[in-house]
């Protein structure tokens, strides 16, 4: 096998990966509405309205502690 057996079977394997993939996706698919029909067709998630934070946290002290452990030279920053 030479260079452009490869140059050839690359691209041909690539599209059979495409086509044998967009095939058993839609089986896939298929698959689960079918499941999901025999279900009685409802989805099981649970909708939200709005998300609101239950705390909220600042961290401006860890920022400046590390920025503080920042020592800038003239070629740049190192940290010490």
């Amino acid at each position: 096998m030479d260079w452009l057996d490869l140059v050839v079977f690359a691209p041909l394997l690539a599209l059979y990966g495409l086509i044998f993939g967009v095939i058993g996706g839609a089986l896939f698919g298929m698959l689960l509405q079918a499941l999901q029909a025999l279900q009685g067709g409802r989805w099981y998630f649970a909708s939200l309205r709005s998300m609101q934070p239950s705390r909220y946290e600042v961290v401006v002290d860890e920022a400046v502690r590390l920025i503080g452990g920042l020592q800038t030279t003239g070629g740049g920053s190192t940290r010490t």
